[in-house]
């Protein structure tokens, strides 16, 4: 992956975040962040490809580790799991414009009347091409489909627990 899949303002926000923070305080906090390197190495690890960057897979996290902030094991857990869909998308997403770049380049390659054609239409072409000759646009759809709503059901689950700590805390 090429691109970062943070913007430049989401990275320095999260930066100016991140040193607004005087770390955990109890000793309980301070033995858990001492694991977080450990941790979120073996994670991208599992996670990015030989060609992708772990770096921005680690900026990635740290972002919604910082929206979300999770206090528990289990939060944490569905926050990691919510980096690892969100790459896993923006992986498919550069895979679909690879695939439809590659297409495109082919097929002005092989006829001076596509590559005369306006981009819309090369791009119709190209798409049209690869569905036609492959089921990989019809995976990729179902994969980005799975990895979008692991997202939301994870959010949804830390948004949940997160409820129920106000009711018992409250009660």
């Amino acid at each position: 992956m090429s691109k970062s899949p943070l913007t430049e303002a989401q990275l320095n926000a999260a930066r100016a975040n991140g040193r607004k923070s005087k770390g955990p305080v109890s000793l309980e906090g301070k033995a858990n962040s001492s694991r977080n390197s450990l941790r979120h190495g073996i994670l991208a690890n599992t996670v990015v490809l030989e060609t992708e960057s772990p770096d921005r897979f680690l900026q990635l996290l740290a972002t919604l580790i910082q929206e979300f902030r999770p206090e528990t094991e289990t939060e944490r857990s569905l926050v990691e799991n919510m980096a690892v869909c969100r790459w896993r998308q923006l992986r498919l997403w550069g895979m679909e414009k690879a695939g439809l770049s590659f297409e495109m380049r082919k097929q002005s390659e092989q006829s001076e009347q596509v590559a005369a054609e306006t981009p819309a239409t090369q791009t119709a072409l190209a798409f049209r091409a690869l569905c036609d000759q492959t089921r990989a646009f019809e995976i990729m759809n179902r994969y980005e489909t799975r990895y979008d709503r692991q997202y939301n059901r994870a959010a949804q689950r830390l948004d949940d627990m997160r409820q129920k700590r106000k009711i018992t805390v409250a009660a």
